[in-house]
């Protein structure tokens, strides 16, 4: 069966260099972001006279660092487990990666909109960090369509009913054979070929 292409790609290709994408560009994120997100440093939060969401937003905005920190090692990780999954086409492994680059893009916009509301931060990098953001999200729903039209036939590969209709294709394949070796063993003696039919 001839595979489909999409720019030029196929959608085991395109996976793979989703998966490549993904950990090169979580890589430069971190590098640029470091500069620009709170590393734990709380003494400046003040809990008094704020609402709710003001004190998660002052938490979030002072823990930024080590929150994207974690969430872009779990990204990576499971960046690695989807280059493994399209190798052994584990679809549970590909539909994990979906799932999770979601959660990490949302993740990643809540944190840049709580953090660029720092004075601190010019208005240059401001628009640098949007433009970073922005251009990433697009580029993973680009290849995304890659990744789930890819999980779509490892999942139908891996059906049961593919599968017992791929035993049940080898059991009589297994059987005609051996019916064939049998009917040429009994058709060695004359006698009994006027009576015995050979089956091909």
């Amino acid at each position: 069966m001839k595979q489909q292409h999409w720019c030029g790609m196929t959608a085991k290709t395109g996976s793979v260099l989703s998966g490549a994408f993904t950990i090169m560009v979580t890589s430069m994120y971190l590098v640029f972001e470091q500069k620009y997100l709170g590393h734990g440093n709380c003494t400046d939060v003040k809990l008094w006279n704020k609402s709710t969401s003001g004190v998660i937003n002052d938490y979030i905005s002072c823990w930024s660092w080590n929150i994207v920190l974690l969430l872009s090692l779990i990204t990576i990780m499971i960046s690695c487990f989807l280059l493994y999954s399209v190798y052994t086409q584990i679809y549970k492994g590909l539909m994990t990666y979906i799932v999770w680059v979601f959660f990490y893009e949302v993740a990643n916009i809540v944190i840049e909109i709580i953090t660029n509301n720092d004075d601190r931060i010019i208005v240059e990098v401001r628009a640098m960090r949007w433009f970073g953001l922005v251009t990433r999200v697009l580029m993973h729903c680009f290849w995304m369509f890659f990744v789930v039209t890819y999980t779509r036939i490892c999942y139908k590969n891996q059906r049961p009913s593919n599968i017992i209709s791929y035993n049940r294709r080898l059991s009589m394949t297994s059987g005609d054979s051996l019916i064939y070796k049998y009917n040429f063993f009994v058709c060695i003696d004359p006698l009994s070929c006027s009576t015995a039919k050979l089956v091909y």
